[in-house]
């Protein structure tokens, strides 16, 4: 079980963006009635091409391997299943803040900036930019948890690449954000909370760790 500083950050993390999240998907919703359907309907129109499909399967398989390699805490926990005894509490939350983040952060990052950003008149490649930079500046905020610089540096530039890859799917699949929805919900299904504990032990690229 955990306890104690880490305890405390990884519980409110989870507890606090789902929450936020949450809420902010019912109030965008809310409007059109059954606002959880609705918000489904939104990001599953247009269903995407099949190469964004492809594509989204591979970024999400490269991010995830890429986050393995840079975390023990994520090589020692997230494909072991058996060893998620004392971390079933957060284990579970997790996957319900996967679901919400999945679907908030693709509407918010992917649809709705990048379709903003081209009704301003930017083309494509400044629209991935904007996409990129943004989710990259907003995820730093994990390094900060470890309360290193270079830390929210090393996550602003991975997951602003993700953020950059994921936009280019978007494009690809017709401005289908339904791709990017199930690949942003697939990685945080399988690195959640295991992410937040390497942030928050401050271990990204240690050979080891003890939580």
């Amino acid at each position: 079980m955990l306890t104690g500083r880490t305890a405390k950050i990884v519980w409110s993390f989870l507890i606090g963006v789902t929450a936020a999240e949450g809420a902010a998907l019912a109030w965008v919703f809310w409007p059109a009635g059954n606002w959880l359907l609705s918000a489904v309907h939104y990001a599953a129109t247009p269903t995407g091409t099949p190469l964004a499909w492809c594509l989204s399967a591979c970024v999400a398989s490269a991010y995830i391997a890429h986050a393995a390699r840079r975390s023990p805490v994520i090589r020692r926990y997230a494909f072991r299943p058996r060893s998620w005894g004392p971390f079933a509490g957060v284990r579970l939350l997790a996957v319900v803040m996967a679901v919400v983040t999945g679907f908030f952060e693709e509407v918010m990052f992917r649809r709705a900036g990048m379709d903003l950003a081209m009704r301003h008149g930017y083309g494509s490649a400044l629209q991935i930019l904007f996409s990129a930079v943004a989710f990259g500046l907003v995820h730093a905020v994990w390094g900060l948890f470890g309360g290193h610089v270079r830390a929210a540096a090393s996550a602003m530039l991975a997951t602003g690449t993700l953020g950059g890859l994921l936009a280019i799917v978007y494009i690809i699949g017709d401005r289908s954000v339904a791709p990017c929805v199930a690949a942003h919900i697939l990685i945080n299904v399988t690195l959640e909370p295991w992410l937040i504990l390497t942030s928050a032990s401050a271990s990204w690229g240690k050979r080891s760790v003890s939580l």
